[in-house]
C-alpha cells in the first residue's frame, strides 16, 4: 500500500560521510584564485604550441589523418590544464579545484604532507613520498599568489596535523603543538 514503509534500510550514497563524522566547512571561503598557465607566455608556450602542433603534423604526413587527429586529442587533453584555466578555493574545511566545471574538493583532514616547488604545492595524503601522490594528491599552482597560498595551506595542515616533506622550502615539520 501507499505510505507503508517496508523496514528496510536504505544505504547511505558513497560520497556521504560517515557516521558521526563533522562534514567540512565549506561554506568559509579563504582565498580564491585562478591558475592559467598558458597567459604567461614566455618559452615554454613556443615549445608546448610547437609539439602540440607539430607531433600531429608529423604523424598526419606519416601515418595519416587518423594518427594525426589522435595524438593532437591526447596532446590536447593530457596538457588541458596548461591552456585552460583552473579555479582553486581554499576553504577552513577543505581544498576546491574546478577545471572544465567539474569541481573536486577535498577535506584538509585527507593530506598527510605536502611537498613544494617553485610553481607550486603538492598536498599528499600520504605521510612519506609516495608514487601514488601525483595521482591522489593535489597540485596547487602559484599563479602569482604564492604567499597567501603557503600561509593557508600550512596554516591548515597544522591544525590538522599534517607535516611537510624537510628540505623543500616549507617549514621542516607541521605536526600540531611543534
Amino acid at each position: 500500500m501507499a505510505g507503508e514503509t517496508t523496514g528496510q534500510t536504505v544505504p547511505a550514497p558513497a560520497h556521504a560521510a560517515p557516521e558521526g563524522a563533522v562534514a567540512p566547512d565549506w561554506g568559509n571561503e579563504l582565498f580564491r584564485w585562478r591558475s592559467h598557465p598558458l597567459k604567461q607566455g614566455g618559452r615554454r608556450l613556443i615549445w608546448v604550441v610547437a609539439v602540440v602542433v607539430g607531433m600531429p603534423a608529423i604523424l598526419t604526413a606519416l601515418y595519416g589523418l587518423f594518427y594525426g587527429l589522435l595524438a593532437l586529442v591526447i596532446l590536447g587533453g593530457s596538457l588541458g590544464t596548461y591552456f585552460l584555466p583552473t579555479d582553486y578555493v581554499l576553504y577552513s574545511g577543505g581544498v576546491e579545484s574546478r577545471f572544465l566545471g567539474v569541481a573536486r574538493r577535498f577535506p584538509w583532514a585527507q593530506f598527510r604532507s605536502l611537498y613544494r616547488d617553485r610553481n607550486g604545492v603538492l598536498l599528499s595524503p600520504f605521510p612519506r613520498p609516495s608514487r601514488l601522490e601525483n595521482f591522489r594528491g593535489l597540485y596547487l599552482r602559484f599563479d602569482g599568489c604564492e604567499d597567501k597560498i603557503m600561509a593557508v595551506v600550512t596554516e591548515r595542515m597544522a591544525e590538522e596535523g599534517g607535516q611537510t616533506a624537510p628540505g623543500n622550502g616549507a617549514s621542516a615539520s607541521l605536526e600540531a603543538g611543534t
